[in-house]
């Protein structure tokens, strides 16, 4: 598993306690969600995912084949997710540091960053996002 932060840690832990069901019997027991459980949480998060892909995501992490996801589960895929969205800053990070002079950014600077990772953007929708009235010429 990736390395998460402690508060991270912290806050997936009581994410994933608030919703976890107690399965299993004796010294067996353990907690889990279920794939509806999940979509619950990853709703509260903001992500709107299918059943199909709920489903998908937990089949990527169980380990047990039970349809279901213990914490370790959870934290792991939730790890991934964190790793995924922070590629995207990353890779527009890099691309500042091969064009910028480090002191602002220019709206070209902006531009050329979001070039350099496949992303284009019109004059239009820089007038429309407010991107020139926010950075420098």
């Amino acid at each position: 598993m990736e390395t998460l932060t402690g508060n991270q840690t912290s806050e997936l832990e009581d994410i994933f306690n608030k919703v976890a069901n107690e399965t299993g019997t004796g010294d067996e027991r353990v907690l889990v969600i279920s794939a509806k459980q999940l979509g619950f949480i990853l709703r509260s998060m903001g992500v709107f995912s299918s059943e199909s892909e709920i489903r998908d995501m937990i089949s990527e992490v169980d380990t047990t084949g039970s349809g279901t996801m213990a914490y370790e589960e959870f934290a792991n895929l939730m790890c991934r997710s964190i790793k995924a969205e922070a590629e995207p800053f990353e890779e527009i990070t890099d691309a500042f540091d091969e064009i910028g002079d480090g002191m602002y950014v220019t709206k070209e600077n902006l531009l050329d960053a979001l070039r350099s990772i496949g992303q284009e953007i019109t004059e239009e929708e820089t007038r429309h996002k407010n991107i020139e009235k926010n950075l420098k010429e």
